[in-house]
């Protein structure tokens, strides 16, 4: 981990290109000599369940998203006495595979199915606030970070549900378009799903590199 002069006039400049020396490392979660992390591809996200009336009833299982490690650190203010950090992101594409089962009127229209879903987004902005605090490990001071949470803004979201209709696929393909163009049903109900797993797998993450390193070594006076 390339280290940041606390006083560096220039700290969040270097904690991005520091993130970005490693970025392609944390893919796979092979940070070498022996360090390992959780792998960013893929993300594994929990279920999401979605609504609870006879109009519209929906599980996502098994998900999946790949992508989450191309994230673009647009804005940083870093405060690493404190252990507190604000930055904003920009996720180019995130891929998302999985499961899924639903029932859904639309427009007198009973769109039914169950099977494999693909899905992505573009150019999402998402806000992260990471919270933190130092604690003893064999004499030295270590830093954890104990809070991150993640605020995601989507511009362009797809789904795609194999297997509406039985497998017809003319009715299949309405069907779709229906479901992409009355994202406001649904969206709002994913998008904290994905805000938890991005949060929780890059809390845990950022730990496991924490923990290789003192405060000190990080970030020397």
């Amino acid at each position: 981990i390339r280290p940041c002069s606390r006083d560096d006039p220039q700290l969040e400049r270097c904690i991005i290109n520091a993130v970005y020396q490693i970025r392609p490392l944390l893919v796979h979660g092979d940070l070498g000599d022996g360090y390992k992390t959780p792998p960013l591809e893929p993300l594994a996200l929990d279920d999401i369940q979605l609504g609870q009336s006879s109009q519209f009833q929906a599980v996502f299982s098994d998900l999946e998203a790949m992508g989450g490690s191309n994230f673009i650190i647009d804005r940083l203010i870093a405060k690493p006495i404190d252990i507190s950090y604000d930055l904003w992101i920009t996720l180019p594409r995130i891929d998302f595979r999985g499961k899924y089962s639903l029932n859904l009127n639309l427009l007198l229209l009973d769109i039914k199915g169950r099977g494999n879903m693909q899905g992505y987004c573009e150019n999402a902005k998402a806000s992260v606030k990471m919270r933190g605090t130092r604690y003893l490990r064999n004499g030295q001071e270590y830093v954890k970070f104990t809070k991150m949470t993640m605020r995601i803004q989507f511009k362009d979201f797809k789904l795609n549900l194999e297997n509406l209709f039985n497998g017809d696929r003319i009715l299949g393909d309405v069907g779709n378009s229906l479901i992409n163009n009355n994202q406001d049903l649904y969206l709002n109900e994913i998008v904290p799903g994905l805000e938890r797993g991005l949060s929780k797998k890059f809390l845990d993450v950022a730990n496991e590199i924490l923990a290789t390193a003192t405060f000190d070594e990080m970030f020397p006076p």
